[in-house]
């Protein structure tokens, strides 16, 4: 190669921005596959300074040359091993890639390289590079790398990643190989009879979503060995099985005996075959969603299907056992029921369910039962519910379902109300008797006879009738009835009380009857715009169609050209905007709102014109843009040239507008209105802002001063940043010329070339040396220094003996970041005087990608004499994977170290639990007589332990545990709930039993939630006597039970073990049953709790404390269990008990329930009670009035 060459080739990048140097060397990747020479420039390149080297690289992106590629892993400059790094999957063979991991490891880089193969589907160099680390002994992440391979690398080496597996291990398998995750799971669930251990309870929590959602069937076969063991599957999960395997999981939960939760199977019913549908409304028609929605989304075979099982439903159940929740689900099917005595019955359990406490239904769910139905409860609650009797206002609109007739007479007497309020609401109420009646067109006749018959109602009465009109079905119109309608808008504008809101509701209704008679309908629409001077709804031609609107096209001009005429450009744009997109069905408009924009004499009104033609005409628009700009640009209206810019939707902007903006820009305006044209440029035609700028930055410096000339100049021009690189004074229009400017770049200066980072690393340390600039200036370009991956760093590692405390001490935490390693040398140095504390922080940047070798020979000639630069040795030390940094630890615990170091010594040590002599280390630590040193050994990762490992660190925590003092205990015990060991001699999970009975109230709750969270069916015979050991205490007790009862028992075997065993330690002690109820109520089945209370209270457990804990378990049960509660109690010898009854009973009746006769009849039964208590109780529960049951009045 001619080293002249290259030295040109260096002048012309040099010469250049940075988006031109990386095409010349894209260029030169390109030429250097079939040109000797090209590739002898590259060569060149690459043995030149960092900033040559990268621009080598680059040329790779081109040329994929794997070896060069690989010689830059190991490069000085850090940005260009960075780069090396990302091109090893674009450049690099199978083996070349392999090598490249292989450098990576010992980097501790490898993986993130190995998940960029993945990302470029490298998989073959990942399976070889698993294959490779598979027999080290060193690598303690081996699993995380596992499921980045191929399937067959990952089941080749699951067993080996099981041995040792990570939190991050689980995460990428559930990512990457779902299947095998829940394959894996399957296969350790068939391998016990319970549950799983604590470890994979966590695991399994936290990744079947995952299962489910990536691999459904091997989720079904996961979800029924879990319920096998009485473990509740999440409704999520069964949520996603359902949407994606609907008739597959409805079979597989019907199996499994699963209560089917409310809309599980909502999202697509119609997958659903007829048999299915059936079954599922038989055993949980909720499941299927709200019933208005689900008769829309089936087939015609769906709804029978539908429609028969819940008949056949009705029919197989008595009265009293029926859910009323359910019959309220089945509303919408009652128009579907042939057999008129199920629909009766299922109507009257429906209407019982709907009831508030007061007897009323809400007026939207009476408007959705048929028309029959409908009667019935406008009837009841107009003349049979006694809360509505002082409620005119709410009674009267249940008229709107009677008969014409039964509704105009009920409402005659407010028809002629004295207050407009009262006849607007009659009449309101009288016109949606025809609304729901659409079969009666007479009733709409009868409607509008009396709208014009009451021309002269106040306004408020006049918009309401407008209102009622508004809600009617577009099928009640018929073309007879525009007369009338006719006559009332005349009426209506006639009156001068005529409200913006009547006129409104009027113009609505004239819209929306373009579809009887179009030339009507126009002809008012003309009107009630001319005579009120505005259009309301600025988007009425939404409810026009295309045919429709021709139709009205030419009322609609005649307005307009009325506005234009009179100069009201205001409604002609509001006219305008409301057609939209179709102006051009509205021949003459387009031009009108053109000529209101030529002749506009206000800006704000020109803009507004401008911004309505390029969003509805643009073909228009852009014709007029030369004349508007300019005429614009004469008027000084520039701020309107910049905003159409800006609002412009396409890239580049049109010609006419484009050079009107930079017109703007280049002229002599405020600094505002160039400033903004500008920014309008660089958003929506950065080519032309790119000439601007530097037209403009040659003639005037100053521009330089905006924001976005800086990142324009920073980012893609940086050919013409070398006049403003120096610390000079900068003098123009945009700068006061009064200081000296630097430029405020603080990243990104890899696009400079070195000659400009030189030059502003010179004008950075000028200014860090001016020893009167203040701190905050100093320290900003102190940070701004090492980025500049150009430049020299001598003068930063100078910077280390400073005089200036706080530069000298800013100097040295900045100084690792220097590209390629340059203050190393200063920071070893600081390390043996007063500036280590400070020194060691950037070492540990610093000597992120040196090899480990070189890093244990620096770190070990480092005195440890600072408390600060030992641990953070120690830390490095630990991070290392080299044999020589583990043997440095181990002779570094042999010394006297203060604790804050013995600390971080420990610490150091987690990345080596299975050697052994780290065992040792720890077992004199938490056996010495420092709490604070022996607690941080709870802070040790349970991540990646092999069973050996596992089994120590249990033992070892149990031990810090033992520990007398409580702050020694309290973190590990609210972390143990969590912590991955699976402690399989159960030494620890003992420990935390202890502890129930500790003092500390906080530390009791933390003992139970991690004896119930890592606990199995093995363990649940030593919990009872854990409970029972703290019998005496009972503030612990309760402390404990109450964090017990807190989980839901019935979702999982061992937590329904738990509340058994708490129960029966209890026993015996009559002080103590309340809690036995509530450990009962938490964990039986509710007829079987049903069943201990009654035995219990007969036995004569009638003190206030249980019958208060059976009160709140009865309000915990399921609403379904209720019924039987109520008629097994009701006839307890106790009155006590009889007493819960009347609670049990109450709630029964609560919401979609109501007071059915069979609960009216039990709830007379308690009245008549012999017993005060009972009686007394039950005669202050109120069902309705009207029902007439006693109590109520």
């Amino acid at each position: 190669m001619n080293s002249l060459d290259l030295t040109r080739l260096v002048r012309e990048l040099d010469a250049t921005h940075d988006a031109g140097r990386l095409a010349r060397a894209l260029d030169l990747g390109r030429e250097a596959a079939s040109r000797p020479s090209a590739g002898a420039l590259l060569d060149g390149l690459s043995a030149g300074d960092a900033y040559q080297r990268r621009l080598g690289l680059i040329a790779e992106y081109t040329l994929r040359d794997g070896p060069r590629v690989l010689r830059a892993l190991e490069d000085p400059s850090r940005r260009v091993r960075s780069l090396a790094f990302t091109l090893v999957p674009l450049c690099c063979d199978d083996p070349q890639a392999l090598e490249a991991l292989q450098v990576a490891f010992s980097l501790r880089r490898d993986r993130t390289l190995a998940v960029l193969l993945r990302a470029h589907d490298r998989r073959p160099v990942i399976d070889r590079h698993l294959d490779w680390l598979a027999p080290r002994k060193d690598v303690h992440d081996f699993a995380d790398l596992v499921p980045l391979g191929s399937p067959a690398a990952i089941r080749k080496h699951l067993a080996q990643a099981l041995d040792r597996p990570s939190a991050l291990f689980w995460k990428r398998l559930s990512r990457y190989a779902p299947d095998l995750l829940g394959e894996l799971f399957a296969q350790r669930l068939r391998a016990v009879s319970g549950e799983l251990d604590a470890v994979h309870r966590q695991l399994l929590d936290r990744h079947l979503l995952r299962i489910a959602d990536a691999a459904p069937d091997t989720a079904m076969t996961l979800v029924e060995l879990l319920h096998s063991r009485r473990i509740e599957v999440p409704y999520a999960v069964w949520k996603r099985l359902a949407d994606l395997r609907p008739t597959v999981t409805l079979s597989v939960m019907q199996r499994c005996d699963v209560t089917i939760d409310d809309g599980l199977f909502s999202r697509d019913p119609g997958a659903l075959s007829p048999a299915a549908l059936s079954a599922l409304v038989r055993l949980a028609p909720r499941a299927l969603g709200e019933p208005d929605r689900l008769f829309k989304r089936l087939d015609p075979d769906g709804r029978r299907a539908v429609v028969a099982a819940w008949v056949e439903r009705l029919s197989g159940h008595r009265r009293w056992m029926l859910d009323e929740g359910l019959l309220y689900w089945g509303r919408a099917l009652l128009g579907h029921i042939e057999d008129r005595n199920h629909r009766d019955f299922s109507y009257d359990r429906w209407s019982e369910g709907a009831r508030d406490r007061d007897g009323v239904i809400p007026i939207e769910e009476v408007a959705k039962l048929p028309a029959e139905y409908r009667e019935r409860e406008g009837r009841r609650h107009l003349f049979g519910v006694v809360a509505l009797g002082t409620k005119p206002a709410v009674r009267l609109r249940y008229a709107r379902f009677l008969p014409w007739e039964e509704a105009e007479s009920a409402l005659r007497l407010f028809l002629g109300h004295p207050e407009g309020e009262m006849r607007g609401a009659a009449l309101t109420t009288l016109f949606a008797v025809a609304g729901m009646r659409p079969d009666e067109p007479s009733l709409a006749d009868r409607c509008l006879a009396l709208v014009v018959a009451r021309k002269n109602e106040q306004d408020p009465v006049r918009a309401a009738m407008a209102l009622a009109l508004l809600a009617w079905p577009k099928a009640l119109w018929r073309a007879e009835h525009l007369e009338p309608l006719g006559q009332m808008v005349r009426d209506a504008l006639d009156a001068s009380d005529c409200s913006v809101g009547t006129a409104a509701s009027l113009e609505a209704l004239v819209v929306r009857r373009f579809r009887l008679d179009p030339s009507w309908a126009a002809r008012w629409l003309f009107t009630l715009v001319k005579e009120r001077g505005r259009i309301h709804d600025p988007l009425f031609a939404r409810h026009l169609s295309d045919d429709e609107l021709a139709v009205a096209a030419p009322s609609l001009m005649e307005v307009a050209r009325q506005w234009a005429d009179r100069e009201r450009g205001a409604p002609l744009l509001q006219l305008a905007r409301g057609v939209g997109k179709r102006m051009g069905m509205v021949p003459g408009l387009g031009e009108l709102v053109a000529e209101s924009l030529a002749a506009a004499t206000w800006e704000w009104h020109a803009l507004d014109a401008a911004q309505v033609l390029r969003a509805f005409d643009r073909p228009r628009m852009e014709a007029l843009l030369g004349a508007t700009t300019r005429r614009w640009y004469d008027l000084g209206w520039v701020g309107s040239i910049t905003a159409l810019a800006q609002a412009w939707e396409d890239k580049p902007l049109p010609e006419e507008l484009g050079a009107a903006v930079e017109r703007v820009a280049r002229g002599n305006w405020l600094v505002g209105h160039i400033h903004q044209a500008l920014i309008a440029l660089r958003a929506r035609d950065v080519q032309r802002f790119d000439r601007v700028v530097e037209a403009m930055v040659k003639t005037d410096e100053s521009l330089v001063c905006l924001p976005e000339v800086q990142r324009h100049l920073h980012a893609r021009r940086q050919d013409l940043l070398d006049p403003f690189l120096g610390h000079r004074v900068i003098t123009g229009r945009f700068a006061t010329g009064k200081t000296r400017w630097i430029l405020p770049f603080d990243r990104g200066f890899h696009r400079w070339n070195p000659a400009q980072s030189a030059r502003f690393h010179e004008t950075l340390s000028g200014l860090v040396a001016d020893q009167d600039r203040d701190t905050p200036t100093v320290f900003r370009a102190l940070v701004i220094l090492p980025r500049l991956e150009y430049a020299p760093a001598d003068a930063l590692c100078a910077l280390a003996d400073d005089p200036r405390p706080a530069v000298r001490e800013k100097a040295l935490r900045v100084m690792a970041r220097c590209d390629a390693g340059q203050g190393v040398a200063t920071l070893l140095q600081c390390l043996d005087d007063a500036r280590a504390r400070i020194a060691i922080y950037g070492l540990r940047r610093a000597l992120k990608d040196i090899p480990p070798a070189r890093v244990v020979a620096l770190l070990s000639a480092v005195p440890l004499r600072k408390v600060t630069v030992a641990k953070e040795v120690l830390r490095i030390l630990g991070e290392l994977r080299h044999d020589a940094a583990y043997a440095l630890l181990l002779e570094v615990d042999g010394r006297t170290l203060h604790r804050d170091v013995r600390i971080a010594l420990l610490r150091a040590l987690w990345d080596h639990l299975e050697r052994e002599p780290t065992w040792a280390v720890f077992a004199r630590a938490v056996a010495a007589d420092d709490w604070v040193m022996a607690s941080r050994l709870g802070d040790i990762p349970a991540d990646r332990l092999t069973a050996s490992s596992d089994r120590r660190l249990s033992a070892l925590l149990a031990k810090v545990l033992d520990r007398p003092e409580p702050e020694a205990r309290i973190d590990l015990l609210q972390r143990a709930s969590v912590l991955a060991v699976r402690d399989p001699d159960r030494l620890f999970l003992r420990a935390c039993g202890e502890r129930l009975g500790s003092p500390y109230d906080d530390e009791v709750r933390a003992a139970m939630r991690a004896l119930t969270s890592r606990a199995d069916e093995g363990d649940m015979a030593a919990l009872g006597p854990m409970v029972a050991a703290v019998r005496e205490d009972v503030r612990a007790l309760t402390v404990g039970l109450d964090a017990l009862l807190s989980l839901p028992l019935r979702t999982r075997a061992v937590w329904t073990q738990a509340g058994a065993a708490a129960e029966r330690a209890l026993e015996g002690d009559r002080r103590l049953t309340a809690l036995r109820v509530r450990c009962a109520s938490a964990w039986r089945t509710p007829s079987d709790w049903g069943e201990w209370v009654l035995s219990l209270v007969e036995e004569g457990a009638t003190d206030t404390d249980t019958l208060r804990a059976i009160e709140a378990g009865v309000a915990g049960l399921p609403v379904t269990a209720l019924r039987g509660l109520v008629e097994r109690w009701s006839g307890s010898r106790a009155p006590a008990l009889r007493r819960a009854a009347v609670w049990a009973l109450e709630r029964d009746a609560g919401p979609k329930r109501g007071w059915t006769p069979e609960r009216l009849a039990a709830l007379r039964a308690l009245q008549a009670d012999g017993a005060a208590e009972v009686a007394g109780a039950a005669r202050a529960v109120f069902p309705p009035r009207e029902m007439g049951a006693p109590g109520t009045g």
